[in-house]
Formats: C-alpha cells, structure tokens, sequence
C-alpha cells in the first residue's frame, strides 16, 4: 500500500511531506524521514537490514498512516469541488439553526438545495430534506408536507441511481469476461435483463449521461485489456433515440458530447478511422450548440483525436495543421494538452523530423508521478517508447541505455501485465538493434523478430503498439517510418 501512496506525490509534494515529517517528529532518532527516502530510491532493504524486520514493520506501518494523512489532508485543501462547498454550508446551515439563526439558516438550505439538485447528489439532498424537517416546526419553515414530498421523490431518485449502478457493476464484470478465447456477451441483452430485474427505467438507463458512463466503462476495459477489437458500442445506436428529443437538452449536452467522443475514440482504436470522424463531426454540431458554452472546453479533445484519425488516414499534413493550431491556440496546459503535444512529436518522429520530434518532448519535462496522476499509465509508456526510439535514431546511446534500464526497473510490475506483455520483448529486440544496427536486414534477425512476439490478427491487435512495432518492421526493409506504419495499420497482420 505504501508504494501506492508514495505514487500518488509528485516531486514537489514530496518535498512537502518531508517537511511535514519534520514537524511532526518529536524525537531527533526517528527514521520515518530515512525511510521514506529510501522507498523513493528503492532501497528499503537496507532501512530493514539495520534495524531488523520487526522494527522496519513497525516503521512501515507509522509511515503508511502519515502518508494517509497527509494526502487526506492535502486532498481536502486543494479539490475544494462543488460538492465539498455544499456539504461545508450545510453543516454551517445547521449550526446557525441549532443556534437560532433561523432566517439566515433557512435561506442558505434554499441556497443549497438548488446547488445539490444541480449536481444530482441524493445523498447530500437527503440530509438538507431532513435538517428541513428537524426544524419544520417554526415558523420562517416550509410545509412540512411539501418537505416530505421532496424527501420521498429525492429518496426515490437516491434508490434508482444505486440500482443503476449496481447494473453498471455488473456491465464492468461482463467486459472483464471479454477476451479472445470466449463467446462475445451481448451487452445490450445484459442492460435489458437487468434494467428490468432491478427496476431502472429506460429514460434514466438510457439517458445521455447513462450512455458516457457505459461509454467510459467501455473505453477503460479496452484500455485495460489492450483490446479494443472484442469491443461491442452496442450504446451508439441509443443517441438517435435521444437526439431532438426532451431529453436533448441544454443540461445534458455535456454528456451528450462525452458520449460522442468516447464512441469517436473506440472506433479510432479500433482503426475504424471513418467511422470514428462521422461521430467526431456530430460531436462538433454539438458542441457549437446553446451558444457554443462547452466550445472550448471539449475542443482539445475533439482537435487531437481528429489528428490521430487524419494521420492514420496518410493525411499527416491536415493532423500536423490541426495540432499545431491546438498548441498554439492559448488552451491551457491540462492533461488534454499532453495528447496533442505526445500527437504532435510521434507525427514529427514518424516523418523523419528528428529535431522538432525532439524539441516537442523536451516541452513534456514534468516528473513520471505526474504525468501518472494527469494522464496515464498508457500515456505515460507510449511517451517513454517514443523517447526511447527518438534517441536510438538520434545516436544518443547512453541515454538509451539508461532510458531502457529506468523503464524497466520503475515498471517492472506494470510491463508484466497480460496485456503489455510484448514490451520487454520488444525494447530487447530494439536495445540489440542499437548496438548493432546492420543486423537489422539479416534473416536470422528477421526469424528472431517472427518467434518473439505472439502476434495477433491486424484487427485484433492494439493501433498505438503497431505504431511503435512499425519502427521494427521499417528498420528491417529499410522503408520509411510513415509508410509503412500506413501498410501495417491497414494491410499486414504480422511484422
């Protein structure tokens, strides 16, 4: 657990909780700070050498509780969401109450009622029904049975959003079964027996904020897997069901554009490039809707994948044009911005444009526990693969040497999953190359690269792996990068 929560510090926020060891010490030989640093380094064996097992289980234990602390704590500080400024006012409603304040009291439960229906929470809607009813009894009090009311009808929408996700429990177990080896599950048949068994209705199980949620679930069990091929968006046909309908509406259009977007992006993955623009042109429609309110807010997402799908395409000047005018277009520097400028160096890579393929990944200099925390496991490594390739290319082979090694070591338990499997095969076949590049053409090589991987169909395997097992195959023909990364998505099913 402690390596979980150690992941979770970037490089400042270890410093910070070094200082708040510091000031929680009351005695000068504690080792917790010692510790700590040496978990960062993975030399904990020494800490547990020197002062013996029994005692570094103790240390562990004391730090682990810190560590929870401490992130609770800044947790707290720094998401100040909407939520937690509502649940803050509530209990400040009810100390005004219990101390007479009864005006200002009553008036700020209005005020936060409108703001907990406007985030659907139930939960904390229930408990303002209630502080409603404790004091109902005065005179500056609703009707005590329009309160109740309220409380019934809250109570009910509560119940039907756990039964919704107890359904959406059930979904994720289904997309867990989902491999090769298995009959396809029908998702949409698993919704319906369900939906009925539990009693969800179709205007709630199938709004547009049900159908991103069963997008989502959808999206991270193909990232999970590595396998977006087995995947059923048995979902996309429900939103002509909703569009122009009531439910298509001002309140749900942020949905109704995540929604779009995530089938956009399966399809993409599964390098069904077409098919993914006609969902990324109606997420635009959208997007331009009520104003253009959520304008700006989702058109990173739409600009980058629209690139990714043009670039596969053999478009990779219209991809390049389209990045460079997110970078360059004053967004800021969120996680949405780390894809397109990732985008935008693998594009420069695969064109031979070494120096501005360099130029763009300096710009990526945070620390891995960031870009861990702000985009990813699978952004993080296809940025450390392409850095890897970038510097083979480059010459630099010291800095690949030791780039391979900290891959390794720093994710080793990662790069043993079923579905990165095929990387350290890989990054072995690459570090040979680099010493020894001319073996590249040789037949034995060749037969070495064949007998390595386990290959799937074309159709089956992961768009963004080929992209970097196209390196291989470009080194062994002596082709170019670009082309024939274009022959592999489409054509080839083995390199």
């Amino acid at each position: 657990m402690i390596n979980d929560l150690i992941s979770l510090l970037d490089e400042t926020e270890q410093e910070q909780f070094v200082d708040y060891l510091e000031r929680r010490n009351k005695r000068h030989d504690t080792r917790n700070i010692a510790l700590f640093k040496a978990l960062l380094n993975g030399e904990q064996e020494f800490i547990s050498i020197e002062i013996g097992s029994n005692a570094y289980n103790v240390l562990k234990k004391r730090l682990t509780d810190r560590l929870l602390d401490f992130i609770s704590s800044r947790t707290l500080e720094s998401e100040a969401t909407q939520e937690i400024l509502v649940i803050k006012h509530l209990l400040v409603a009810r100390k005004l109450m219990r101390y007479g304040k009864f005006k200002n009291g009553f008036k700020l439960l209005k005020k936060i009622e409108q703001a907990a229906k406007g985030l659907e929470h139930y939960s904390i809607l229930n408990e303002i029904y209630h502080t409603q009813i404790e004091f109902s009894d005065h005179e500056l009090a609703d009707d005590l049975e329009v309160v109740f009311r309220k409380l019934e009808q809250n109570t009910s929408s509560f119940l039907e959003q756990e039964r919704l996700n107890t359904v959406y429990a059930i979904v994720k177990k289904a997309f867990k079964r989902i491999s090769g080896d298995n009959e396809p599950i029908n998702i949409d048949e698993i919704l319906a027996e369900n939906y009925e068994k539990y009693g969800v209705s179709n205007e709630i199980g199938y709004s547009f904020k049900s159908l991103y949620q069963l997008a989502m679930i959808a999206d991270i069990a193909g990232t999970k897997r590595n396998d977006y091929h087995s995947l059923n968006v048995f979902f996309a046909d429900r939103i002509a069901d909703l569009k122009g309908g009531e439910a298509d509406n001002e309140r749900s259009l942020i949905y109704h554009i995540d929604v779009l977007y995530s089938i956009a992006n399966i399809y993409f993955r599964k390098k069904q490039f077409e098919l993914s623009r006609t969902y990324l042109s109606e997420m635009m429609l959208q997007m331009n809707r009520f104003n253009r309110k959520l304008y700006d807010l989702r058109y990173p997402k739409y600009a980058t994948l629209e690139a990714l799908n043009l670039n596969f395409l053999g478009d990779h000047v219209g991809a390049a044009a389209h990045i460079d005018a997110l970078i360059h277009g004053g967004y800021a520097e969120t996680d949405l911005l780390l894809n397109a400028r990732l985008t935008r160096a693998m594009i420069y890579f695969q064109q031979g444009d070494l120096g501005n393929a360099k130029t763009m990944l300096a710009t990526l200099n945070d620390s891995d526990t960031f870009y861990m925390r702000e985009a990813g496991l699978e952004w993080l490594l296809n940025y450390k693969y392409l850095e890897i390739l970038l510097h083979i290319e480059l010459g630099n082979t010291d800095y690949v040497d030791s780039r391979i090694a900290s891959l390794t070591r720093k994710f080793r338990s990662e790069l043993k999953l079923p579905e990165n499997a095929q990387i350290i095969p890989f990054l072995k076949l690459v570090k040979e190359l680099e010493s020894t590049p001319e073996r590249a053409k040789t037949e034995e090589f060749q037969q070495k690269v064949e007998t390595t991987f386990d290959w799937r169909p074309r159709e089956e395997e992961d768009l963004l792996r080929m992209s970097f097992y196209a390196w291989l195959k470009s080194k062994m023909e002596g082709s170019k990068l670009y082309e024939t990364t274009l022959q592999l998505v489409k054509n080839v099913s083995s390199v």
